[in-house]
């Protein structure tokens, strides 16, 4: 594992190093690298190196200091940076520069952390890999003809490549899970609406809200300790997004017991790639050799099918609410040729039909899914389950009229959507907090795992798995990386 962001921020803290040696550090690799890897596709140089300074100032100045002071971090092109071009790789927003920042920004900085630049996404956050038209495509930074994920795939390949320590995400189908399984970070996704989304790009700047439901907050990091300062950070509300409450952050209480962990391998039929299979099986066999109580469980009445109907069905709805009625009503004659071996694609098709009847059916199916997972979870600690059929694929170009390439799944071969998403949309859908753990490297590739919580119980969620992660160790660097450390 590299560095962490709290590593760095001791380091500063002590007077070992200052923000603007740390700094200079991720400017380094940015330079030596990102020509590569494509991850930071806006580099603000001053500014970072005016707020380095003032932090050193401020270290020298004495008193109690913020807790990511000095720590270098990068943005999702999606959050809002005031005076700093925020794209969301929509080229009508290609010189769109806000005047204010993004909440989760705004309480970042205020928390210390430095902004070096903004992560590359595909357009509008739309896909789960990594292909801007307006930047090109982010590269893993394990193996460069591969996927990092999406939407978040800049966010993950800047924090494994030591480019910044921290970078906010978003998530309504496994916008943070996929990239930080594919590139050996850790992620959080918050509970649903425990983070605000004012300053996120979709909705549009100025436009209308339509989505309501499935999307979440958090951060990629290198170490769950980082994604329990972020949550600290970013949680609660802002007074501008309505729907988070005011739920104060409630440290939760030490570990006195062995871990309970039911783990899952089965969604849906979908198979598991060897690396993925091994590196449950050797977690599995590691936390139960640590003394954890582990066991094979499913919620009763968690039926993946209908939960992957009910996402798409909400997501179709919602996200084509936003659309204009001419790209929805093409999208929907192009969908006709979706079959019904892609569940998730055909019901996100059906729900651009704004159908209330079938809407309200998904919400209720929802309720009924969150019950059965919260009353799982009464008696387990977490409910471990991969992130994907597969660790990184090739990456491609992907748009609206063309269908996607499958999936390799060793040799057999998914259909895009189900491939790429379907072991997280259920977890959108139910609104959990889940963490992606680095869970080894097999055959050349991390592969990552879901820690899935109780609703709103994201801080034990996090402590649950800082015990996971002194288990299975962390991931460490890309190779390239520690080719030129």
């Amino acid at each position: 594992m590299t560095d962490s962001a709290l590593d760095v921020a001791a380091r500063i803290a002590r007077g070992d190093s200052t923000a603007v040696d740390e700094l200079e550090v991720c400017l380094a690799r940015i330079r030596r690298h990102n020509a590569d890897i494509n991850a930071v596709v806006t580099l603000d140089e001053a500014g970072a190196y005016a707020a380095a300074r003032a932090a050193d100032a401020r270290r020298a100045a004495g008193g109690e200091l913020p807790p990511l002071l000095g720590v270098p971090m990068t943005v999702k092109d999606a959050f809002e940076t005031a005076g700093l071009r925020t794209t969301a790789s929509h080229p009508p927003l290609a010189q769109h520069v806000p005047a204010t920042d993004a909440t989760v920004v705004a309480r970042l900085k205020a928390a210390g952390a430095v902004l070096v630049g903004k992560t590359n996404l595909p357009e509008l956050a739309a896909t789960p890999q990594c292909w801007s038209p307006l930047f090109g495509p982010t590269r893993n930074p394990w193996d460069l003809a591969l996927t990092p994920g999406g939407s978040s795939g800049g966010s993950a390949a800047a924090v494994a490549m030591g480019f910044s320590y921290i970078d906010p995400g978003s998530d309504i189908g496994g916008s943070i899970r996929l990239p930080a399984a594919c590139c050996g970070v850790a992620g959080l996704k918050a509970t649903e609406n425990r983070i605000p989304r004012s300053g996120h790009i979709p909705h549009l700047p100025g436009g209308r809200r339509s989505v309501r439901h499935l999307l979440s907050f958090g951060a990629l990091a290198p170490s769950v300790a980082d994604l329990q300062t972020a949550l600290a950070v970013l949680a609660g509300p802002d007074g501008l997004d309505v729907e988070v409450p005011r739920l104060p952050i409630q440290p939760a209480p030490p570990l006195t017991r062995p871990l309970r962990i039911a783990w899952w391998d089965e969604f849906g039929g979908l198979p598991l790639c060897r690396r993925t299979r091994a590196a449950l099986a050797q977690t599995v066999t590691a936390l139960q050799a640590a003394g954890c109580v582990v066991e094979r469980r499913c919620p009763e009445g968690f039926d993946v099918i209908k939960a992957w109907q009910a996402y798409g069905w909400l997501a179709g709805t919602e996200i084509g609410l936003g659309m204009p009625a001419l790209a929805r009503r093409l999208i929907a004659v192009m969908g006709r040729f979706v079959t019904r071996d892609q569940p998730i694609a055909h019901a996100f098709v059906q729900g651009l039909a704004l159908d209330a009847q079938r809407y309200n059916r998904a919400l209720n199916r929802r309720d009924r899914m969150v019950h059965a997972l919260e009353s799982f979870l009464d008696s387990w600690d977490i409910w471990l389950c991969p992130v994907a059929p597969t660790t990184a694929y090739p990456q491609s170009e992907l748009v609206w009229w063309r269908r996607p390439p499958d999936i390799p799944v060793d040799d057999a071969h998914l259909p895009f959507v189900e491939g790429a998403i379907g072991m997280v949309t259920p977890f959108s859908l139910t609104g959990s907090p889940v963490v992606v753990l680095p869970a080894g490297v097999e055959d050349g590739l991390p592969v990552g795992l879901q820690c899935v919580g109780r609703r709103w119980q994201d801080e034990a969620l996090l402590v649950t798995c800082v015990a996971i992660e002194r288990v299975l160790g962390g991931c460490p660097p890309p190779p390239r990386l520690l080719d030129h450390a």
